[in-house]
């Protein structure tokens, strides 16, 4: 009677721990795919004003001659692959699998047009400041 008791008792406590690991790994699990939407999109924010910010550099340094800046962007935000794009004082950042996107208003620059699109898959973009034309590029 006392081996079986012993057995039974391993087995018990085996049983609750393996439920509590599977528990807190669900629960992690849950926690992890509830955050990636907003983690993504916090991203893509980020990275736009990451190119505003290259943008007005490209404009201060545009006033004196002409001029190039090498950026260099992450392969993919939230496992996946991604567009930049200027389009008329807009900057725009999407995702190539969802489609989704979010845009910010690029700085007034009245008298540099803006224009030009990157992927993700380059690993950076490339903006040059060329007379009255900043365009974003990407380069092998």
């Amino acid at each position: 009677m006392r081996g079986q008791f012993r057995v039974v008792n391993e087995l018990l406590l085996f049983g609750i721990g393996a439920l509590i690991a599977l528990s807190v790994a669900e629960t992690v699990s849950f926690v992890v795919s509830s955050l990636q939407p907003q983690t993504e999109k916090d991203q893509y924010y980020m990275l736009a004003n990451l190119v505003s910010m290259a943008t007005t550099k490209m404009y201060i340094c545009g006033q004196y001659s002409n001029c190039s800046l090498i950026v260099d962007i992450p392969q993919k935000l939230s496992e996946d692959r991604y567009l930049i794009s200027i389009l008329n004082n807009k900057i725009f950042v999407s995702n190539f699998r969802t489609g989704e996107e979010i845009n910010i208003s690029a700085p007034d620059f009245s008298d540099k047009n803006m224009n030009g699109y990157a992927t993700s898959s380059a690993r950076y973009f490339v903006l040059d400041s060329i007379n009255k034309e900043i365009s974003l590029s990407r380069r092998w």
